[in-house]
């Protein structure tokens, strides 16, 4: 399996969204026991055993895109590379995985990373960090950005080779446009932030450390941003424009809207007209103009009537 792991390196994964991940998840099953053994004599039981370990240490979801990998190996191996003998082994019952992740950081969190951000001698780290929150862009959508790709005038960006496949045109709020106005007075290639993937994710996981904050990834920042967003009150089609997100559902996992965040929302947009009459009078179960005489003040109120207290 392990050669024939190195085969599908070479050839396929290259031309795929993903792979980079892909091929780290190839290296890490090179080293598995399995990895050892001729494709032939893999068997469903194999694999039902390595699921089985390897749920004790990592999510579900890895798991089912761990044993995606191999799934697709032998699909391509039988179908591609002369072994249509070859059984598939992981045609296992599907793993049930989590809706999405929904992680935002709390509030002494995010004091903590924050202040360990701040402290990071690469700026270059800072400015992207920030540039995601203000963007909901992908890390390498921003990664992959280029000076060609930036309208000043207009204050848009252009995220180039998307995750789906298509380009998109982002407007830039004042903060992300400052970013990038300093980046291009900076320095002249053509890569808007010159550092390396791997740079930037061993910087990330130093800042976690420091800050004492576990279970937050890169990725994550996107949800932040695209929550954000719905914050500050644009409107669905507006967020989408900018995020990228084909459907409405997959856009909704992303969002996380801080509910004293709505209730400030709501308190904004109220009509001032004070109470509703005709709640009251329901509640009353009095004839509307009784229960409006009554809700001028709390005393009067009859103790069937349950009282709109002030929000305090």
């Amino acid at each position: 399996m392990s050669e024939a792991l190195d085969k599908y390196k070479e050839e396929e994964s290259p031309n795929k969204k993903g792979s980079v991940q892909e091929m780290r998840r190839i290296e890490a099953w090179k080293k598995h026991p399995l990895a050892k053994l001729k494709l032939s004599l893999l068997t469903p039981q194999h694999f039902l055993a390595y699921r089985k370990e390897r749920l004790k240490k990592v999510a579900k979801n890895t798991v089912r895109l761990d044993l995606s990998l191999i799934s697709v190996l032998f699909k391509v191996a039988a179908d591609e590379w002369g072994m249509p003998y070859l059984k598939n082994p992981v045609s296992l019952r599907k793993l049930s995985v989590s809706k999405g992740r929904d992680r935002r950081l709390k509030d002494e969190e995010g004091t903590r990373f924050e202040r360990e951000l701040l402290k990071c001698r690469n700026v270059m780290v800072r400015l992207i960090v920030a540039f995601a929150v203000h963007t909901a862009a992908r890390q390498g959508e921003i990664l992959r950005l280029q000076r060609a790709d930036i309208n000043l005038k207009r204050r848009t960006v252009i995220f180039r080779d998307t995750k789906n496949g298509d380009d998109r045109a982002v407007p830039l709020s004042r903060d992300a446009l400052v970013i990038i106005e300093g980046l291009l007075n900076h320095h002249d290639g053509e890569q808007v932030f010159p550092i390396t993937r791997d740079a930037l994710v061993s910087a990330w996981r130093r800042i976690l450390q420091r800050a004492e904050i576990k279970n937050f990834r890169f990725h994550d920042l996107r949800h932040e941003g695209t929550t954000r967003l719905f914050e500050r009150g644009l409107t669905t089609m507006e967020v989408q424009k900018i995020t990228g997100h084909k459907t409405l559902s997959m856009l909704l996992r992303y969002t996380q809207m801080n509910v004293d965040h709505v209730v400030d929302r709501l308190d904004a947009t109220e009509p001032a007209k004070g109470l509703d009459r005709i709640a009251v009078a329901a509640f009353a179960m009095k004839p509307a103009a009784e229960a409006a005489a009554c809700a001028e003040t709390e005393e009067a109120l009859p103790k069937t009537v349950v009282p709109f207290r002030a929000r305090r």
